[in-house]
Parts: C-alpha cells; sequence; structure tokens
C-alpha cells in the first residue's frame, strides 16, 4: 500500500490531539508539577504524594517528558522551565486552573453530534455544573487566560482613556475575574474601576482583587446587569465575553443599559475575532460550537454583527483596534453620542 498523503497524515494528527489534551489536564489534575518544585523525586514518590499508582505515573511523566514538561535524571523526575512555569499553582503565568476545568469541557465536546442532531445543548453537558466549586473553577480558569491577554488589551484601550481628561471610571460589566478592569488600573493613573458580576462570582472577584492589591483603585459589585443599575458615568464599559450567552432582544436591551451607564462620549469595548485571519475563523467557529454545547441560547456573533448591533442600540463610531502580539482578536470600540 502507497504512503498516506500529507493530507492523511494531518487530519489524523489532528483527530488524536485529544490524547494530549487529555494528559495535559491529567497533569494539572494530579499536581505532577507542583510536587517536583522541590527538586528531583521518584515515580513513587510522587505516586504516593497524589494518591497514585507508581508504574501508571512512571508511564505519565514518560509522556510528559516528550512534551517537554519533565526531565529524567536516573530514577528521579523534575521540571523543565516550561513546566516551572505553566504548571505549578503559585506560578505568576500558571495555567493550571485552565487546564484542570478543561477536564469538563473535554467530556462536553464527545457529545457535539449529538448536539447537532438536536440542535440543542446535551443534558449530559448540565451535570459539571451542579458542583460546588463549579462558580470558582470557572472563574478562576478564565483568569489564567485573562492574565496573559489583559496587558496589550489595555495597552490598547490606555489611549481612549486619555482623551478624556480627567481620572477615568471605568465598569468592566459581567467581569468576572476583573482582570482587564485591574491591568487598566495599573496602566492608568488615577483609574478607579466596577467589574460588576453575580453574587457567586463576585465573591471570587473579591479575593483576585485583594491578591493583587487593588483594593483602593477597584470595586467588586455584586448585581444582575439584566436588572439591576450599573451606575453611571462611566467614561469606559468593558462587555468582554458577555454577548456570546445573548440572543439578539437580550443583547440589544443589555447594550442600551450599558449606553445609558456611559458619561457622553464615553467609550464601550468589545472583544472580537479579526475576520481576515485564518486562525481567527478557526478560532470563532469552535467558539460558536463550544456555546452549542454549553448554553440554551449562546453563539458567537461576527464583528459586522455586534456593529449592527451598536448601531441600533445608540452607538457611533465604532472601529476595531488591533492587539499587540495577538492578530487574530481586535477590540471594537464604539462611543455613546456626545
Amino acid at each position: 500500500m502507497a504512503p498516506a498523503p500529507e493530507a492523511h497524515r494531518r487530519l489524523i494528527a489532528l483527530a488524536q490531539g485529544y490524547q494530549t489534551a487529555a494528559l495535559l489536564i491529567a497533569y494539572a489534575e494530579l499536581g505532577i508539577a507542583d510536587q517536583l518544585t522541590g527538586g528531583p523525586r521518584t515515580a513513587a514518590e510522587i505516586a504516593q504524594a497524589v494518591g497514585a499508582e507508581p508504574a501508571a505515573v512512571a508511564r505519565l511523566l514518560a509522556a510528559a517528558e516528550a512534551l517537554g514538561l519533565a526531565a529524567r535524571s536516573g530514577d528521579a523526575w523534575q521540571n523543565t522551565p516550561l513546566s516551572e512555569e505553566t504548571l505549578v499553582s503559585d506560578s505568576p503565568r500558571s495555567l493550571v486552573n485552565f487546564l484542570r476545568h478543561q477536564g469538563a469541557f473535554y467530556r462536553r465536546w464527545s457529545w457535539l453530534a449529538e448536539a447537532v442532531r438536536t440542535g440543542r445543548r446535551p443534558e449530559e453537558n448540565r451535570q459539571d455544573e451542579a458542583a460546588g466549586d463549579w462558580v470558582r473553577g470557572f472563574t478562576l480558569m478564565l483568569y489564567d487566560i485573562a492574565r496573559l491577554q489583559a496587558p496589550p488589551i489595555a495597552a490598547t484601550l490606555a489611549p481612549l482613556l486619555a482623551e478624556r481628561g480627567h481620572a477615568p471610571r471605568i465598569i468592566d460589566v459581567g467581569g468576572g475575574h476583573g482582570e482587564y478592569a485591574m491591568e487598566l488600573a495599573r496602566q492608568v493613573p488615577g483609574l478607579e474601576a466596577v467589574i460588576f458580576d453575580l453574587p457567586p462570582v463576585i465573591a471570587v472577584t473579591a479575593e483576585l482583587i485583594a491578591r493583587a492589591g487593588l483594593e483602593r483603585q477597584v470595586r467588586a459589585v455584586a448585581g444582575d446587569f439584566h436588572r439591576d443599575s450599573l451606575g453611571s458615568g462611566y467614561d469606559l464599559a468593558l462587555l468582554f465575553g458577555v454577548l456570546v450567552s445573548e440572543d439578539e432582544p437580550s443583547a440589544l436591551r443589555l447594550l442600551a443599559r450599558v449606553r445609558e451607564a456611559l458619561a457622553p462620549g464615553g467609550w464601550l469595548a468589545i472583544t472580537v475575532q479579526a475576520a481576515e485571519n485564518p486562525e481567527a475563523r478557526l478560532r470563532q467557529a469552535l467558539r460558536d460550537l463550544h456555546m452549542l454545547l454549553s448554553t440554551e441560547r449562546g453563539r458567537v456573533p461576527d464583528a459586522v454583527t455586534i456593529e449592527s448591533w451598536l448601531a441600533q442600540a445608540g452607538f457611533v463610531a465604532p472601529r476595531r483596534l488591533p492587539i499587540e502580539g495577538d492578530p487574530a482578536s481586535q477590540v471594537l470600540v464604539a462611543r455613546r453620542p456626545g
């Protein structure tokens, strides 16, 4: 039989990507990298610490070595620089919370065919959310990602606030972890921020604000942004990752409420995918399927759709701003008429 053409090999590699994902999730769930922070340890020592079977841990470590996450010297294992940075829980750039939460999403995606058959979220995909720690885990997962994305996004938005001519006030609507508002507080002198989200989320937000030492600049406010007052007079409103859970009528009502919370001439910012970028198109399509798997009515609107909604909600002067280091994403901004 003739060798498989490149297209076949690529498709097989894509289909088997779930294997690497499962390895990373298991490595984070078991806390292997945390066990190696004190220096080299044997597989048996790690297994005893995490409550696992020694031979199976050795096999997991061998796979991690092939991925560049672990290094072996005789019978002992230690972290590589990559795992020290990304897989140790207290690293400033840790992705442990992100990876641990991916286990739930990994299970959800196994029901994709069923979701496509029915056009609805499979019942099986509701089960993880019943866990008492779901909200906390979900918020910390998004925080892991935001810590990497927030600095360039804040740098993109900071010049808009400089135009206002006074110490700016901002609101992060549905802001969850609040890292985007906190990063703006770090970059913009005198800025005051409100992070507005549901009470179970805000409990986690308050912890993260305290951890960052930003209590004087950033407040966590609990409420339902569909019903409760957002306040008024803000120079900038962030609406990141919120519209994906709304249908069009609900999105229009929310945008109108956010417009009223802004001062005249104030800005609204929404992250979108750059439609001309192939990576962005794939991201958008996969995120849209994720919303089918995870929500009752959510989907990921493209930038053109959001711009249409903004016009209907009374915003003007929309424009898309590039984000340094991320050619697949943009920040879509528009103003309340002044």
